[in-house]
């Protein structure tokens, strides 16, 4: 092999490894995102008003410090459970060790987008943290400029699929509609069931 196969092949593999790293931080990015939005929606939902307000108000009177503290408890109580699920896995209980570490994951990640989001000017206020959270949201940017290129060459090749199903659900709506199919199937399984 010769040395410019060489450089081409090494460029290649780093270019794989920062395309896996961007990719990988990318997911956690949308993690943060996705399970931070519903964990709001669920503690919007605790019909608990005076409790959500004095937790709100505990948090935000907390010194800069102790909130960086409380922001890392979560991971202190859930890391072990990731753990476990690995272990599970090590011992041949492949789903229950899987379902373990995923819900681990996702809480923790939950839990910690929360309390960032409603303690991010305590937080925000200590400079290193304030720095540490600047280099996130550059790497965050530079991992979206890595991964672009692909997910436009992605949808390009989605494309024609996409305008093939639209054509197939339009000829099933002329023909009838999808509502009326799938009210007609649901009646069909409910006599065959003899429901009705």
């Amino acid at each position: 092999m010769s040395q410019t196969q060489q450089k081409t092949l090494f460029g290649r593999a780093i270019h794989a490894f920062w395309f896996a790293c961007a990719a990988v931080f990318l997911f956690e990015a949308w993690l943060w995102d996705a399970v931070g939005g519903l964990l709001k929606q669920f503690v919007a939902l605790i019909p608990l008003a005076a409790l959500k307000r004095v937790l709100a108000r505990v948090l935000a009177e907390l010194p800069a410090p102790v909130a960086f503290l409380v922001l890392l408890l979560p991971l202190a109580v859930i890391e072990p459970f990731k753990i476990i699920g690995l272990w599970l896995i090590a011992r041949h209980h492949l789903v229950l060790g899987i379902l373990a570490f995923v819900a681990a994951k996702v809480l923790g990640v939950g839990i910690l987008a929360f309390l960032f989001d409603a303690m991010r000017g305590k937080l925000l206020s200590m400079s290193w943290f304030a720095r540490f959270y600047v280099f996130v949201m550059n790497v965050r940017a530079k991992a979206h400029a890595i991964i672009e290129p692909y997910k436009i060459r992605l949808r390009a090749a989605l494309a024609p699929f996409k305008e093939r199903l639209k054509g197939i659900l339009a000829s099933l709506e002329a023909r009838g509609g999808l509502g009326r199919r799938f009210a007609l199937l649901r009646a069909r399984a409910r006599r065959l069931r003899g429901l009705t």
